[in-house]
């Protein structure tokens, strides 16, 4: 099975404001104040990507600790921290497109998002390794939300939520008639000799089908407008997410054991008995097999169900929660000694989850070159070298070379501009209309493509079945005898606030970016 890889965002320097009824905005420190809790939620992010491609995931057909905590759950909080740093680019509210800022902030993520999928297809061209590159999906995501920076907060956790039970459907019932996938990188190659066919593989049989990981991105974008240094925004986030973990765990026990669902599968599997196995377990390779309805019940990871959907939206909550209300501790905390303490232990994870699209990118190229290393031996000097380096770079240097490069381009290609303000929103059914015409424009054309794309491949696969057929040698057809497999084991285990934060500004856009 193909190593995962956990995606990464780009970390923009988080400056929130404060928000308060109906004062202007002001900010935690006079011009801004770096919110530390996201970037530590980024740190845990990374050193969990690092532990799921170097240390193993399962043993003896069961998950070991790194995959019970790590796999799937460190890829989807990227995910969802994608949404949130596209937030934070807009000003943390819904953009007018009546409004002067609009163009702007659309043309500044489509720069940054075409930046990242050339630098993703550039590592899948190079073949370093099994890790499976997010960062072509991850650019195709943040073109996706130049249309959703339209919507409100409360259409945008609306539509999160929607999007977690209709992508996986509707994805079944494409795959259902495509060929089997091949899973592969996206690279230069693939779009050159095969468009249509990269084009399916970005939207619904990669290791991180964009259809269903919309709904990460829809979420993400939501909670980046709320007020994150209010302590019980913090509490909401991590409470809503252990609710959502344990109710995933809980429908999908009961769908697959009580309600025979397991049985239905094991009947038609669609994979091998070893990649079964592993499917169950560690997740399939992003998608499940669409041999039958009963594979939407498991929640296990990378299998981009509604369950594993809901499962990982509420350990990024529970995270990104938790993280925040450790801000609000060590702001209360002040000078005393333990909070000293855990602000000094806490530096070096922050620091290495500002400059995660520069360690991912050097994560890519140390696996791919030392494939045959210790893998404890590999992970901790990996993960040393991000927290010190990272802690000194952001100290001595500032942001991370990667970041400020994309950061720099963006700024050459796509001049912010400095309103006073965003006008009111005058219209917001329009902005809505606008959105989701742009949304269904795009997901329809990926759609159209993977139909077209599976035509000459089932032909294909048609012909070739035909014509070993007709090769085949003449005798009686012995039915081989199988054993039958063992049943593999299975996991039994709020209101809207919408901020009116500052606009980007030159500066503000600068350091807000990757």
């Amino acid at each position: 099975m193909a190593v995962r890889t956990a995606g990464l965002a780009e970390a923009p320097t988080v400056r929130l404001p404060v928000v308060t009824s109906a004062s202007p905005t002001r900010t935690t420190s006079g011009s801004g104040a770096r919110v530390r809790g996201i970037d530590a939620a980024r740190g845990l992010a990374l050193l969990g990507m690092i532990a799921v491609h170097t240390l193993p995931t399962s043993e003896n057909g069961e998950l070991t600790t790194v995959g019970l905590l790590a796999g799937g759950t460190s890829a989807a909080l990227f995910g969802v921290l994608v949404g949130l740093s596209v937030a934070l680019l807009t000003g943390r509210r819904r953009v007018d497109l009546r409004g002067g800022s609009f163009r702007s902030h659309a043309l500044r993520l489509a720069v940054r998002g075409l930046a990242v999928g050339v630098l993703g297809l550039a590592l899948g061209e190079a073949a370093l390794g099994d890790v499976d590159i997010i960062l072509t999906y991850y650019g195709v995501l943040f073109l996706l939300a130049v249309p959703l920076i339209l919507l409100p907060t409360r259409g945008l956790f609306a539509l999160g939520a929607a999007l977690a039970v209709v992508a996986p459907v509707t994805s079944h019932l494409v795959r259902t008639s495509m060929p089997p996938a091949e899973l592969i990188d996206p690279s230069f190659t693939a779009l050159v000799t095969d468009p249509a066919g990269l084009v399916g593989t970005l939207f619904f049989t990669g290791a991180y089908p964009i259809w269903p990981w919309l709904t990460y991105l829809c979420v993400g974008l939501a909670v980046g407008r709320l007020s994150l240094t209010r302590t019980r925004t913090a509490a909401v986030l991590a409470g809503s997410g252990v609710l959502l973990v344990v109710v995933a765990a809980v429908v999908s026990h009961l769908a697959l054991v009580t309600a025979g669902g397991l049985g239905q599968i094991l009947a038609n599997p669609g994979l091998p008995t070893e990649e079964l196995q592993a499917a169950l377990t560690e997740g399939p390779n992003g998608v499940t097999p669409a041999t039958t309805w009963w594979w939407l019940a498991v929640d296990t990871a990378h299998s981009s169900t509604p369950l594993d959907l809901a499962r990982t939206v509420g350990t990024s909550l529970a995270v990104l929660g938790a993280m925040l209300l450790l801000d609000r501790a060590l702001a209360h905390g002040g000078a005393a000694t333990w909070a000293r303490v855990v602000g000094a232990v806490r530096s070096p994870l922050a620091a290495a989850g500002a400059m995660t699209l520069t360690f991912y990118t050097l994560h890519v190229v140390v696996v791919g070159l030392a494939p045959t290393a210790e893998p404890w031996t590999l992970y901790l000097v990996q993960i040393t070298v991000a927290l010190l380096v990272g802690l000194l770079w952001q100290r001595f240097v500032g942001r991370g070379p990667l970041e400020a490069g994309v950061s720099r381009l963006t700024d050459v290609v796509a001049p912010a501009s400095r309103p006073a303000a965003d006008r009111p929103a005058g219209r917001p059914w329009l902005s809505a209309l606008v959105a989701a015409a742009v949304l269904a424009a795009v997901v329809g054309g990926a759609f159209a493509v993977a139909g077209l794309a599976e035509g000459p491949a089932a032909d294909t696969a048609s012909s070739s079945a035909t014509s070993e057929e007709g090769d085949a040698p003449d005798g009686p057809v012995v039915e081989e005898d199988t054993a039958e497999a063992d049943q593999p084991s299975v996991s039994e285990d709020a209101s809207e606030q919408q901020d009116t934060g500052q606009p980007d500004t030159g500066q503000d856009a600068a350091d807000e970016g990757e």
